[in-house]
């Protein structure tokens, strides 16, 4: 098993991370998966997306056993969101090459991100970030790549529309460490915040939203 930690974060929030070890094969006859998510993947053809995905699945049988929340396989929503039947907690999955993360919000919506600092962050930054924001990012690899996982824990959260990273995602650190940010979601009558965090994860680091 390859269950690295499960976190508990604050009050309404677990973070929980899986580190990719075993097959395929392993994942599909230790994971019983719902209907919806058995012809996600039948339909899915690459061999490392259905790594994921089974891996995925995997970490939140294993984590929502232990914590005692639901023995039910998740399921996708319409939205892509993943979802635990008949339940009043909330998950967000994020995947990277060797990693799953997963929060798990009680009676809070959750988003999570999990990223490597990568070049390509500095040559789409203009285009996904306001002029404040790319102050922000002082040309700092770390900082640009923070900053799109922020936005792309807002993302999650909102979830359901579509969404202008640009015009309807704002973010600003809020300390030097770039360990606290406040992202913002405004978009027609949506007006909310969030206070974001990030954790280290060796090479890595993982956005999730506290409140």
């Amino acid at each position: 098993m390859a269950l690295e930690y499960i976190r508990q974060i604050n009050d309404n929030i677990h973070l929980a991370v899986w580190k990719i070890e075993e097959d395929l094969e392993f994942y599909l006859k230790n994971v019983q998966l719902s209907l919806i998510d058995e012809k996600i993947l039948l339909e899915t053809t690459h061999p490392e997306k259905k790594l994921e995905f089974m891996a995925g699945r995997m970490l939140c049988k294993t984590v929502l056993h232990q914590l005692d929340i639901s023995d039910l396989p998740i399921f996708r929503n319409e939205y892509g969101k993943p979802q635990i039947p008949n339940s009043e907690y909330d998950i967000s999955l994020s995947h990277t090459e060797n990693y799953i993360a997963l929060s798990i919000g009680n009676k809070l919506d959750v988003g999570i991100d999990i990223e490597k600092p990568k070049a390509k962050m500095v040559k789409i930054a203009p285009r996904l970030y306001t002029p404040q924001e790319m102050e922000y990012c002082q040309d700092n690899l770390v900082y640009y790549s923070k900053m799109w996982s922020a936005k792309e824990v807002l993302y999650k959260l909102f979830m359901k529309r579509e969404l202008d990273f640009r015009e309807h995602l704002n973010c600003k650190p809020e300390n030097k460490e770039w360990t606290l940010m406040r992202g913002t979601i405004k978009k027609d009558e949506f007006n909310k915040s969030y206070k974001l965090a990030f954790f280290e994860l060796k090479e890595y680091f993982i956005c999730l939203n506290l409140t």
